[in-house]
């Protein structure tokens, strides 16, 4: 082969190498974007679920919040309730007690008032009774016993206690009636003494029946006293 013909065979080699290479990376370029646009379709769609995704769970957070802060305002309100109605309750009892103390001490009142007055008409009835049994008239003193009696009572007490010893014993130091003896007659005297006796037989009206009045009106209505 000449020189000539060797060179042009090259420059032809060189060309068709030239070209290819060309058109692979023409071929290159051109399906490179195709690939670069399906990934970034795929990136955006991943994106867009994404947020899809997060935008429902904020919903299902802001509905369980809404739920929870609801429920925590009704057990409040409820709460709120029950104390009203304890309180409510705990002061309906209070004035229902004031009420029934109020009551008893009412009761008390009229009651005490109520014996008051029986006690009084009792005494009254007592005093008008041992006056209506007194005798009118004098009431001597002729025995030193009299004198001595008369002595430790009051001119009112005094026609009471007349009377009743004077029925009891006529004033006798030594009058007895069973086992009853002396000027009182009392059950166990044994002195003789008629001081002794009187003081004996005024102690025991006292312990007995607070006066003598009250004394002879007992024995009035029931022949002994």
């Amino acid at each position: 082969m000449s020189k000539a013909r060797h060179t042009s065979t090259l420059v032809a080699l060189s060309a068709v190498l030239v070209l290819g290479g060309t058109a692979a990376m023409a071929g290159t370029v051109t399906r490179e974007p195709a690939a670069t646009s399906v990934v970034a379709v795929s990136q955006s769609r991943a994106n867009a679920d994404v947020r899809v995704n997060r935008s429902t769970d904020r919903l299902s957070q802001l509905a369980r919040a809404k739920k929870l802060a609801a429920q925590q305002a009704a057990a409040r309100k409820a709460a709120l309730k029950r104390a009203a109605a304890k309180k409510a309750a705990a002061k309906k009892a209070r004035i229902a007690a004031a009420k029934r103390a109020a009551a008893r001490k009412a009761a008390a009142t009229k009651a005490r008032i109520a014996a008051a007055k029986r006690a009084a008409a009792r005494k009254a009835a007592a005093k008008r009774s041992s006056r209506s049994h007194v005798r009118s008239g004098s009431y001597p003193t002729s025995s030193p016993a009299k004198r001595y009696a008369e002595s430790l009572v009051t001119d009112a007490q005094w026609p009471c206690l007349w009377l009743l010893w004077e029925r009891e014993s006529g004033w006798s130091p030594s009058s007895r009636s069973g086992s009853h003896f002396g000027i009182a007659q009392l059950r166990g005297e044994t002195s003789t003494d008629f001081e002794v006796q009187v003081d004996h037989g005024l102690r025991y009206i006292k312990n007995r029946y607070g006066t003598p009045c009250n004394a002879w009106a007992h024995s009035q209505r029931t022949g002994w006293y």
